[in-house]
């Protein structure tokens, strides 16, 4: 089985996906994990030096990389909805589960992050605001099951996946 993880950054993708991993005892895959492992170095980096549009070609390639492991629980990159090649194969995915949280939760949960190239430009606030705006159709359109992150434990979350699975 596979359960694949999308919604904007600071959902909780990554932190819910490694422990819903251990307690139904598979394998976690985090998309953006496996882009730095290949180029051998951060993402802000990537950003910086080879650009978004660079970043973006390596996530369809990771992504339909990934979509070959025949379990596991995939957390993918906010961002990942925004091409239509990977769209593509998500719709395809039985267990797709958009992570939706608040932009407050959002914020507070990256403030203190400097890992996130796109934002600490200015106004973080406003930035995932507009990244969550430009975004969310996508991440509707594309998932099977959303989850309402905000006011909810981890375990309570976990519950919800695990039931609609």
């Amino acid at each position: 089985m596979r359960i694949i993880l999308i919604g904007p950054m600071g959902s909780g993708k990554s932190s819910i996906g490694k422990i819903l991993a251990r307690q139904i005892d598979l394998k976690f895959i985090d998309t953006d994990k496996l882009i730095e492992i290949q180029e051998g170095i951060k993402i802000k980096e990537i950003f910086s030096t080879k650009g978004e549009n660079y970043f973006r070609d390596l996530e369809v390639m990771v992504l339909k990389k990934t979509l070959k492991v025949q379990s596991g629980v995939i957390a993918t990159g906010g961002g990942i909805i925004e091409r239509e090649a990977n769209r593509l194969l998500l719709k395809k995915e039985r267990n797709v589960f958009f992570l939706n949280s608040s932009v407050r939760r959002q914020f507070e949960r990256t403030k203190d992050s400097d890992k996130r190239p796109l934002l600490n430009k200015g106004n973080n606030l406003k930035t995932l605001q507009e990244l969550f705006d430009k975004r969310l159709r996508y991440y509707e359109d594309t998932s099977k099951y959303q989850i309402e992150m905000d006011n909810k434990t981890n375990e309570e979350i976990i519950e919800q996946i695990i039931k609609n699975t």
